[in-house]
């Protein structure tokens, strides 16, 4: 960043003073003056992200559109074009003529921008998880995929978007590639991890940076990092944490393994779960700051031990019907400024997203100014390589091998865009049997002689399963509200099958007859469905049970005619890493670092239940049951832990049998009493019987 002389930021400060006035301040003069907005009309949803490209602004819309507005002029910004690329949006890159938009559950968007007024939406790529983040290389994405990680995409042919590695972190939200490094927001954890990406497809940890507050968006300028922070403060008497982590901090990391904070400045406490978005953008003297309902911020930053707050600005107030204060205080229909989701820095202007209210314009002559794109050194990406661990099959298709649900001999594999795979388990391996390519592929589950596949935008699959793994479709069912379809549930003894998009709600279907689904129950609570969190068989013949997460459990009774909620309680409980199993008359409940035995429908708390832990040991993942013997997958850190369960209240590690797996396993299943674990990436893995074994692996 460049010192200027005292004299040049006198007059820039003149300026910015001039053109300043007409809105209510946020607190008081340590904010400097307010700056007027200018409502830009043409974004008709809510905006989420912008990004400067040349002489166009693009923004990303909160339901999947992405706006092109000529900015020939800045502060008269006119609309080009519009495309649906997602269901939604979340953040947006662009590097090279494209552009990379994240979706969360529905996954990223490459988008071909050489012609503006007529972009082309070239593919969709979905990542680990629920891909937020989002930078740009020439050749490679970086997707933060919260507790997931960071995974690095190849972009040589963006219409064929291909996976090439994973950092795993503790919650990454967003990604600031600079030089040969990524910088990574870690949220929850309040840190700014830094990785070394001279090999973009195996990030190495470098160093990190503990911030006064939850992390998210960064810049960096030279040797010094921008961070912005929001939530609750880190540091400090716990009364005066909650609301009060809003702020800018500045890191100098000339050595990154020893990183020196150089400042923080605070903005106004606040606290709303849920649009926590904040980011920063910084050119020349100044750092053009997004801190959600708080506002905008512009800070003088020619001093980075000293910035100050030369002005500010609010966006509209919108009602919002239920939120929390910084103090926990529920509140119902409260009136606050929309969110400043992201910004832009143009020639004289800067462009703000709201995320109800569109886009915003703010007139800083002489302060905003478009920063040069850095360049990044070439790098060669090297794979990270996925051996099969001794005593295991394994099968590897090109895509995400997500599920595997098992008929007799033969795995149907959920293989996402590389669709469904076949395959057939015997004594001396796997055998592939047949492909399927034309439908995406998230979850797959078998019921009878019938396969039901979530299939993304195509809905719910629904397949007759015949001789040899061959599958005819029967049914193509479309999901409620026309969401992505990407987890299913269908236990037997129902006609029902129950179905998520990875939102908030899910529904049951009647699929007594597939060619005429329909839906006859939904539910939800306040946690997103993640992963596979309820029960794959009813408990005591009846009911079913779902592990929110974060938000408690439900009971739903689907003896009548139809599915009606028969228990629950909502309050802090698992994850989403956490699921459920029936053990016929009972459930097993994994949660608080093992996992507790319910009777049908019980209810209660916790403090109540008969709960099973291992000493020294902190079980967690979605459970899978077999006679006595419970297996446990964590698809965060690929850890498959199998336990000896034929005392329930004292169940026993099962050391030789457990493992770590690379990729990311889903639940896993059985063939012979020997695991099939779905291993993301590393494909299928099925353990060999003792006699099958190579001496080797014995």
């Amino acid at each position: 960043m460049n010192q200027r002389q005292p004299r040049k930021s006198k007059m820039k400060l003149a300026l910015l003073c001039f053109c300043l006035s007409g809105l209510v301040s946020v607190a008081g003069a340590e904010y400097g003056k307010p700056i007027p907005l200018k409502r830009i009309p043409g974004v008709t949803e809510g905006a989420m992200a912008a990004e400067l490209y040349g002489n166009t602004l693009y923004v990303a819309g909160s339901r999947g559109t992405l706006f092109a507005f000529d900015v020939t002029t800045p502060d008269a910004p006119k609309l080009l074009s519009k495309l649906r690329v997602l269901k939604s949006s979340r953040q947006l890159a662009i590097r090279n003529g494209i552009a990379a938009v994240t979706g969360r559950q529905n996954g990223i968007a490459f988008v071909d921008l050489r012609n503006p007024a007529r972009p082309e939406l070239l593919s969709r790529y979905h990542s680990i998880e629920l891909a937020t983040g989002i930078d740009l290389t020439l050749k490679y994405a970086y997707v933060s995929n919260r507790v997931y990680g960071v995974e690095t995409v190849d972009l040589s042919d963006p219409r064929r978007p291909r996976h090439l590695g994973n950092l795993l972190t503790r919650e990454a939200q967003s990604v600031k590639v600079y030089g040969n490094r990524v910088f990574i927001g870690d949220w929850a954890a309040g840190k700014i991890l830094i990785a070394d990406a001279s090999n973009p497809a195996q990030l190495i940890p470098q160093g990190t940076l503990q911030l006064d507050g939850y992390g998210d968006g960064l810049d960096v300028c030279g040797t010094l990092v921008f961070a912005s922070t929001g939530h609750h403060r880190k540091s400090g008497p716990a009364e005066d944490r909650p609301g009060n982590g809003h702020g800018l901090e500045v890191w100098d990391i000339k050595d990154p393994l020893h990183p020196r904070r150089l400042s923080r400045f605070s903005f106004p406490r606040f606290y709303n779960l849920g649009n926590d978005y904040w980011s920063v953008r910084v050119s020349g003297d100044y750092a053009f700051c997004a801190d959600t309902h708080n506002g905008f911020f512009v800070l003088n930053i020619a001093d980075p031990a000293k910035p100050f707050c030369v002005g500010h600005a609010r966006l509209e107030e919108v009602i919002e019907p239920k939120r929390y204060d910084a103090h926990g205080k529920l509140l119902l229909n409260s009136r606050l400024a929309d969110a400043v989701s992201s910004l832009a820095v143009g020639n004289g202007v800067v462009y703000l997203t709201g995320i109800k209210t569109g886009l915003y314009l703010a007139e800083l002559p002489g302060i905003a100014a478009p920063r040069k794109e850095e360049s990044i050194p070439a790098a060669k990406a090297v794979s990270e390589k996925f051996p099969t661990p001794k005593g295991f099959a394994g099968y590897r298709p090109a895509g995400m091998v997500r599920a595997a649900a098992v008929s007799g001999d033969v795995a149907f594999l959920a293989a996402s865009d590389d669709g469904i795979h076949s395959v057939r388990l015997g004594e001396g391996g796997i055998t592939p049997l047949q492909q399927y390519p034309q439908h995406f592929a998230f979850d797959a589950k078998v019921r009878g002689n019938t396969l039901y596949v979530a299939e993304d935008l195509d809905g719910l699959g629904v397949y007759e399963i015949l001789p040899n793994g061959v599958l005819q479709r029967k049914a193509a069912v479309p999901m409620p509200w026309g969401r992505s379809c990407q987890q299913v549930w269908a236990p037997e003894g129902s006609d029902l099958v129950i179905v998520s998009d990875h939102g908030a709600t899910i529904f049951f279907l009647d699929l007594s007859d597939p060619k005429k689904a329909k839906e006859v129950f939904r539910h939800n609570q306040v946690g997103i469905v993640y992963s596979d969190l309820m029960t794959h068989q009813l408990v005591g013949g009846r009911y079913l049970f779902f592990n929110w997460h974060h938000s408690g459990y439900a009971w739903y009774d689907l003896s009548g005619q139809k599915p009606v909620p028969a228990n629950g309680k909502r309050f802090r409980f698992a994850s989403h890493l956490d699921g459920a199993a029936s053990l016929g008359t009972r459930c097993l409940a994994v949660a608080n670092g093992g996992y507790y035995l319910l009777e049908a429908n019980q209810g209660g708390l916790p403090a109540d239940w008969q709960r099973a832990r291992v000493p020294g040991v902190k079980l967690g993942g979605i459970p899978s049951v077999e006679e006595d013997t419970l297996v446990l997958s964590n698809r965060r850190t690929g850890e498959i832990t199998v336990l000896d369960i034929r005392d329930l209240l004292r169940p026993r590690l099962d050391k030789e049998r457990s493992l770590r797996v690379p990729g990311h396993p889903g639940t896993v299943s059985f063939f012979r009493h020997r695991m099939v674990i779905p291993a993301g990436y590393a494909g299928l893995y099925l353990e060999q019987s003792r006699d099958s074994m190579e001496p080797s692996a014995r």
